[in-house]
């Protein structure tokens, strides 16, 4: 196994393969996660014989959090090949996201979950309602109403009033 890394934008093709097999290659899903999506953001990666076998994608969103505008990192594209789950390299990939979003002084970060239990132990304790745009922009799959928030350099936390598109 290789230590965690982010892609250069070149390489982001890469993790389209693993992405394939874990969420399936419906056009629109695609084009959500690799279309103007994913060039705003970043492609963190575990590889293992030269191949991806986990991947994470932080793409910077703005929240209305306590009566400002904030960038915070929005978790998502978050998988692992189905051979190699259980096996901690989703753990040690979030780990590597969270220490680089520490030294960039972010003030939280989020991520919606099927299930929110999986990355409790990694912060993930706050959580809050989305509105039906706020699902939309966020590309959330039926049924998922709520994100979770990890602090990272605030002390406090608040629900953000409101996410709301990228910044460009």
């Amino acid at each position: 196994m290789t230590a965690p890394r982010f892609l250069k934008k070149e390489e982001y093709a890469l993790s389209i393969p693993l992405f394939i097999s874990c969420f399936g290659n419906d056009k629109e899903f695609m084009d959500e996660y690799y279309g103007g999506t994913v060039n705003n953001g970043r492609i963190a990666v575990i590889e293992l014989d030269g191949r991806i076998i986990s991947m994470v994608q932080l793409q910077p969103f703005t929240a209305v959090y306590r009566d400002r505008q904030v960038t915070v990192p929005y978790i998502m594209g978050v998988c692992t090949d189905p051979s190699h789950r259980h096996q901690g390299y989703m753990d040690a990939l979030m780990r590597f996201c969270m220490d680089a979003l520490a030294l960039e002084a972010y003030p939280w970060c989020f991520l919606i979950a099927v299930d929110k239990e999986i990355y409790r132990h990694l912060g993930f304790v706050f959580d809050w309602k989305l509105d039906e745009q706020e699902q939309e922009l966020l590309f959330a799959d039926e049924g998922l109403d709520s994100a979770s928030a990890c602090l990272i350099s605030d002390t406090s936390w608040s629900a953000p009033l409101r996410i709301i598109q990228p910044p460009a």
